[in-house]
């Protein structure tokens, strides 16, 4: 592995797992616009990044409002 590798993976594993959970997130939401906007007809691929991104999201909330407590 790279240095730039070995420091991205550093990187990571300081991060909350809030922020890692977010990362996620992100990245599932790019996935399914680049579904809709490319593969509109893949309904069902759509569909399922549809909910990972709202599940993911559902955690995301849940663990805020745990350390809100």
């Amino acid at each position: 592995m790279t240095e730039g590798g070995q420091q991205q993976q550093g990187q990571q594993q300081q991060q909350s797992p809030v922020q890692n959970l977010a990362n996620a997130l992100a990245n599932i939401r790019k996935v399914q616009n680049m579904l809709e906007l490319n593969y509109p007809q893949r309904s069902d691929a759509i569909k399922m990044q549809r909910q990972a991104g709202d599940l993911v999201w559902q955690v995301i909330q849940s663990t805020q409002q745990q350390q809100g407590q």
